[in-house]
């Protein structure tokens, strides 16, 4: 099957499964949207929603890996049912359940947008951004912190992902893979124009002090 139409048919299947979630959320029908998401699960992993919830993300990202290659389209639907199913435990005001859901679906998503090396700019994702929202009033483990450090980074968002770095810097002061990956950050952001960097709520100043204060910690 050509590309285009993998991704298509993938599109198709996201739309579909979201329109069916709907249907059972406006029915106040929680049990049956989450049978329906089970079933999901089922069709494209083989196993239920208990694996899905107890197996880690590197556990889940093996099984949608072939070739060394991630399956980024199947991790994109999986996100997207975890994200569904977390918000159906919302719903139900089940906190943990909807908690555990939202993490998991964001490292999944974000785990996509990390697959190449490129630092190249893109717009800010929706999913994403109702997640980081979802999730703003809890301290997120430090993968996750990472990657969207990064993500910050790259939808330009400059003052973010230096408020990330500066949380795991605070969380693990010791850290030298951190304080050098912060490094690295501002020696990209000294390449950019002023105008760039104001947009992203960053002075050249702001830059400039944050790169010697890490400096200063090698």
């Amino acid at each position: 099957m050509p590309q285009n139409d993998y991704i298509l048919r993938i599109a198709e299947q996201i739309g579909r499964a979201l329109a069916q979630i709907l249907y059972h959320q406006e029915r106040q029908d929680y049990q049956g949207a989450l049978t329906f998401i089970d079933d999901q699960y089922k069709q494209m992993l083989g196993m239920g929603a208990g694996f899905i919830h107890t197996a880690s993300e590197e556990t889940l990202l093996a099984f949608l890996t072939s070739v060394g290659e991630l399956d980024t389209e199947k991790c994109w639907l999986l996100a997207t049912l975890l994200k569904a199913e977390g918000e159906i435990h919302q719903l139900q005001e089940n906190e943990n359940e909807s908690y555990y859901c939202f993490l998991k679906a964001m490292n999944l998503y974000l785990e996509v947008l990390s697959t190449g090396t490129s630092y190249d700019h893109f717009d800010p994702v929706a999913e994403i951004e109702g997640l980081t929202f979802k999730l703003a009033d809890y301290d997120l483990p430090q993968h996750t912190q990472e990657m969207l450090f990064r993500y910050f980074e790259r939808t330009r968002r400059f003052s973010q992902a230096e408020d990330t770095l500066s949380e795991l810097l605070v969380t693990d002061p010791g850290n030298r893979g951190i304080v050098i990956t912060g490094i690295a950050f501002y020696h990209r952001l000294q390449q950019k124009s002023d105008a760039i960097l104001l947009g992203g709520n960053l002075s050249r100043d702001e830059v400039e002090d944050g790169l010697s204060r890490l400096i200063s910690k090698t």
